[in-house]
């Protein structure tokens, strides 16, 4: 990993150590990300694995949109969606989604994800079936509208 991307990740990982309740012994932070929108879901654990209580995240999906930047590869595209586990006394475990359908929920429109693949593009390569049939319903759907525009 990036030196500069290491440091985004220890912020991420520290606002939400920071964020946890108190008690806490397992902390995790799910991410679907897209460039017009984010959706975060944690979950906070005591010892026994009972709920510990609301995990605070002030000032989080700035850090995320940053780390989706930075993680940028020309071809491959960013992340999708993201989750960072922490568990007390142990290494924060992060794991990326780049390429699987992060499943929205609700789903997002296509056209939000023609306009994350605008802002971040990938090759053919990389551009997988799901991807690729969200972005050209999308695109549909554009084309659509226009037309439509064009007739009134």
């Amino acid at each position: 990993m990036d030196p500069r991307t290491g440091t985004r990740v220890a912020e991420i990982c520290a606002l939400l150590e920071a964020g946890a309740p108190v008690g806490w012994n397992r902390v995790t932070l799910d991410v679907w990300a897209n460039v017009m929108a984010y959706e975060l879901a944690t979950s906070a654990q005591d010892a026994q694995g009972r709920f510990a209580g609301e995990v605070r995240l002030a000032e989080i999906t700035d850090q995320l949109q940053e780390l989706r930047e930075q993680m940028y590869e020309e071809d491959r595209g960013t992340w999708l969606s993201a989750r960072f586990v922490l568990r007390r006394g142990a290494e924060p475990e992060v794991t990326f989604n780049y390429d699987e359908d992060p499943r929205w929920s609700p789903e997002l429109h296509p056209m939000m994800f023609v306009r994350d693949l605008e802002a971040f593009p990938r090759s053919d390569e990389h551009l997988r079936g799901w991807l690729r049939e969200t972005v050209e319903r999308g695109l549909e759907l554009q084309r659509a509208h226009e037309a439509s525009l064009a007739d009134q």
